[in-house]
Order: C-alpha cells, then structure tokens, then sequence
C-alpha cells in the first residue's frame, strides 16, 4: 500500500489556501436555542467558566473514606446526598454516602455498601485504593478549558454539552451566500445541459451554506465581467464553471483576475486541476473558477471550495486490494481515480476491468472527467504512483468527501 499522509498533498495546500481567503469574508453571526444547534458551525470557542464536576463525588452507594487514615474507622451519624454541599473530613472516620454525593474534603475512595463490613457503628474495612468508585472533580473539563473550538460544527448531542457548561444559547456563524454559474456559449444557448451548477449547489448546502444557480453566462469577455460582478456584489462567494483552460474562449480566470486577485491558479490534481481561487476585495466576497466537464468540477469542489467553507479536516481512508494494474501520467501530480469497491476488491472505473471503458492500461484524467457516470462509483484513490493488481490501496468514499 502507498505510504500516504493522513490527507493528500492537495488538501494540505487547500487548507493554507482557504484559511487566506477565510479572513476575507466574515459572515455574520447569530444566537440560537439549543434546538437550532444541529449544522450551525461556532462562531466563537466555548470554554468552562469552572471545573465540572465541582466536587469529587461518588458513583455508588456506600462509605467515603480517606485510604489514607487507620482502620477501623468510626461511622458518622449522617448521610450524604447528591444534593448536599462536601463536609470536611473528619480523621479516622467514614461517611456514608449515596451515589452522586460529594465526597468530604480529605476522602478519596468509596467502598459500596455490599461490600463493607460494618459493626456496631465501625467501619472495619475492607480499606479500598485510592480513586476507588469516585469521579475526580474537573475530570469533565477544567476552569477555563476550551471544549469546543470556534468552527465546530455542531450536532444535536452537543445541547447536552452546552446545557451541562450552563449555557442555553449558542453564538454560530450565519450561513454564507453562495452564487453559482456556469459559463460557456454552448451552456448559454441550451445547445448543451450544465451538468455542473446543481451538483455544486448541491454540496455547498450539504455543506450547510446557502447557494443560488444563476443563469449560466456566455464566453463573451464583456459579458461575463458584467455578470461575474453582479453575482459577487450579492453573494459572499462566487463559484464558476467552465472556461478556466488556455483555450481561445477560455475567459473566466482572466476575468475573476479584473476583479479581484488570484491567490492560487492550478492544483496539482487531475481531475480537476485548472482552477482559481481569487479575492474579491471590492465586493468583500471570494470567488472560485472550476473546470466545466463534470468529474473535475465535482473533484475541484471538494477538494478547493470544501476547504473553505467547510473548514480544515482530514479525510478517513479505507483500504481495499486493487483489482489490476494502473499506469498513472507521467507528469507527476496526484490523480484522484474513482473506484468501485466489492469485498474488499477496488477496481478503477473506467479500466477493462469495470462496467464503463475510458482507457486501456493507463489511467487517463481528461476521459474520466468528461464521465458523470463515474461519480456512481464508491469513492476516489487519491494515487502519485501506479496501481499494482493486488497490492493494498488506500480509498475514500464519497460521502466521506462530501461530509461537513
């Protein structure tokens, strides 16, 4: 199996990238119950104000004794409950206690009841070790520790979290605007569907984002600057796709650079490498050009625009025995090579292996790109060298790709 990092190279880059252009567009706040947590990301790092629990207390039902003292002890006339504020120690003696109470300041070990033996009023053992049926006090979190960080992404369970910190509301991010379109002549005219902008809209609400297709926009320089303003002057982030090549109507970056300035053109993945991320400073607002043949702009989304908006993450990797050989390019970059995975066998889509066939015995990127049906395969290998038939790959699905 190839020796590969927790995330590919790509996604080390993408996530310096993202961060960048994050301090461009600061998205509005808001504060919600604790019922409308669920996909709303913090907007701000939630500490302890004090250690929790505020005590040692027990977790059964039994004697508080300091381990420390000498046996026989005596047995205090009193019992302590969940409710109850600690008592000091008193040397030489044993509390009973009930689960959840607070141990005297000085004990620090419970024996249950069951097991104790106890005789007229002693407490005679048996003597237990120290931490014994106790939860030590600030073992949740401790006075001003942070449990969860600015950016988390919030579920439902985390109400239990914040209820217990003592909070009832919550400060997330609003979510942010995204304005999506496609370009190109033959897009424009309907003589060929766009088969990129629902996919990309898509994701980027999956992503907990709120996006709009716009009508897609024609190679026309003049045109598409118009256009391409207009969207980013409403939107937080501009995403395009299409005309983002070195061809003679590939305008769309030349155009995005007239209005902002490009911090990142090209990644070093196929498919799905011409893009641009651009900074689009007169209108508070970042844009992204993505290929237009479907597979790559699909690759290029989450692999540049996911960084963004979804924050930094790393991407869970499963493991499968590749069913044939696959020469790679020869330049030498990443290839994300979509893959179908049965009983443990991945076989690349698009080889004479696989129901669909795009390339002999060389992987071939542009082919794959144009091919939506690839996408109903089970996920991407992210590879920089050749697959060998029967050697242990690494894989991710793609819902791992498209989570939050």
């Amino acid at each position: 199996m190839s020796d590969l990092p927790d995330r590919t190279a790509t996604a080390t880059a993408m996530a310096s990238i993202a961060a960048d252009l994050r301090e461009t567009v600061a998205p509005e706040t808001a504060t919600v119950a604790l019922d409308d947590i669920d996909g709303r990301r913090l907007a701000e790092s939630v500490a302890a104000s004090k250690p929790h629990p505020a005590h040692d207390y027990a977790t059964m039902d039994g004697f508080a004794v300091a381990t420390g003292d000498e046996f026989p002890l005596s047995i205090r006339d009193r019992r302590i409950g969940p409710d109850a504020d600690p008592l000091a120690h008193e040397p030489g003696t044993a509390l009973p206690v009930a689960t959840g109470a607070p141990l005297p300041c000085g004990t620090d070990a419970v024996v249950p009841r069951e097991h104790a033996r106890v005789d007229g009023g002693v407490f005679r053992g048996p003597p237990p070790e120290a931490g014994r049926h106790v939860v030590p006090r600030g073992s949740y979190y401790d006075a001003g520790e942070t449990v969860l960080d600015r950016d988390t992404v919030l579920s439902a369970r985390d109400a239990a979290l914040l209820r217990d910190l003592g909070r009832d509301r919550a400060v997330v991010r609003d979510p942010l605007s995204v304005g999506v379109v496609a370009t190109g002549d033959e897009v424009a005219a309907g003589v060929q569907p766009d088969r990129d902008s629902e996919a990309v809209a898509g994701l980027v609400r999956r992503w907990g984002h709120e996006a709009t297709i716009e009508r897609p926009v024609p190679d026309d320089p003049t045109a598409l600057r118009e256009r391409l303003a207009a969207i980013a002057a409403d939107h937080d982030v501009l995403v395009t796709s299409g005309g983002t090549s070195v061809g003679a109507k590939d305008h769309t970056i030349g155009t995005l650079e007239d209005l902002g300035t490009v911090v990142q053109r090209g990644i070093a993945l196929r498919p799905g490498r011409p893009v641009a991320c651009v900074r689009l400073d007169d209108y508070d607002a970042v844009g992204f050009a993505l290929p237009g043949k479907p597979v790559a702009a699909y690759v290029a989304t989450v692999a540049v625009v996911s960084p963004f908006v979804s924050g930094d993450r790393t991407l869970p990797w499963r493991t499968a025995t590749a069913a044939c050989d696959l020469a790679l390019p020869d330049t030498p970059i990443e290839y994300a090579v979509p893959v179908t995975v049965d009983d443990g066998t991945a076989t690349p889509v698009g080889s004479p292996e696989s129901d669909v066939i795009l390339y002999e015995d060389r992987y071939r990127p542009g082919r794959v790109a144009a091919c939506p049906r690839v996408l109903r395969a089970d996920g991407l290998a992210f590879r920089t060298e050749p697959l060998t038939a029967g050697e242990r790959i690494r894989w991710t699905p793609y819902p791992a790709l498209e989570a939050r």
